[in-house]
């Protein structure tokens, strides 16, 4: 079994107790026997704590809320995707009272949001990271008060019950008869996505939504581009041939539910001999994916066939 070992934060990577090497986001291989038990550890490069674990079964069933784990065959990649800081103890970073809820943005261990009600009950929830140089700010949608937390590409609202109400990831956004946000989408063409979401005081629907590329991709990218476009509902007509484009809605219930376009590894390449290969990443289970390939056929630039690759 292969296994690939990633970060989102440069680590040193130890494995039964040797250095393996630095990983980021580019990937380390081993090679691992089907069923042993090898005990795994990421250092990061900044402040904050190691992560350990024993990787085998009982791990790939249930992968830790550290890492996310992508299976592919026989083959597994393990991505650390966050490492908690070494201060545990409570920092306040702002405080507010709204609809006689007291709130308070506060380090502990992660970034946490709680929230002490009037009748006596209270909520604590864990916001991320991107949430740590938060402010607050009151406003209203379709005419009832919400709670603002805005960060630097994120936002939380919460409603006057107390409750988190939004939790996402935005570029900006506006209050009024509707929440609107924008969305940047990690892509090749930089898709950026408007959405508005009706609010009943309770809950936030979707009421409508429009994507669209804001740059040009390289040829050599274009099939990933195209996914990706699939994924975020933007045009992805336009890199089909002319017979295929009218049949472009039936793209997403074609592939599927994915959520992320990946990379394959050089040795789906060198198994499949395919030169316009993706992976996606498919949910199942909590920080669990399943990735299965696809491979497109080209005629002038554009695509004419979508295949799935066995690897």
């Amino acid at each position: 079994m292969t296994v690939y070992f990633l970060s989102r934060t440069p680590a040193a990577l130890r494995l039964d107790g040797a250095y393996a090497g630095i990983i980021d986001d580019i990937p380390r291989r081993i090679e691992a026997e089907e069923g042993a038990e090898v005990f795994v550890e990421a250092v990061p490069s900044d402040d904050r704590l190691p992560v350990n674990f024993m990787f085998g079964a009982k791990f790939l069933a249930a992968p830790p809320s550290c890492c996310a784990v992508y299976r592919a065959g026989g083959d597994v990649a393990v991505e650390f995707v966050r490492y908690e800081h070494k201060r545990t103890d409570l920092a306040p970073i702002c405080q507010t009272r709204f609809c006689g809820n007291l709130v308070t943005l506060c380090r502990m261990g992660g970034i946490m949001l709680c929230v002490d009600r009037p009748d006596g009950s209270y909520a604590l929830s864990e916001l991320g990271e991107r949430f740590s140089g938060a402010v607050f700010s009151e406003g209203a949608v379709a005419g009832m008060p919400v709670l603002c937390i805005a960060a630097s590409g994120a936002l939380a609202i919460l409603s006057e019950r107390g409750e988190v109400v939004f939790c996402n990831a935005v570029k900006s956004y506006s209050l009024g008869n509707m929440l609107g946000v924008t969305v940047a989408f990690d892509s090749c063409a930089g898709i950026v996505g408007e959405c508005n979401y009706g609010y009943d005081g309770a809950k936030f629907t979707l009421v409508s939504g429009r994507s669209a590329e804001t740059r040009p991709v390289a040829e050599e990218v274009r099939h990933f581009a195209f996914f990706e476009s699939v994924l975020a509902r933007a045009d992805a007509a336009k890199y089909l041939v002319p017979e295929l484009r009218p049949r472009a809605a039936e793209l997403k219930d074609y592939l599927g539910g994915y959520v992320r376009v990946v990379v394959p590894p050089q040795k789906f390449y060198n198994l499949t001999g395919e030169d316009k290969g993706v992976g996606l990443a498919y949910p199942e289970g909590k920080n669990l994916f399943r990735v299965r390939y696809y491979a497109v056929d080209c005629q002038d630039g554009l695509i004419a066939n979508i295949r799935e690759v066995g690897c």
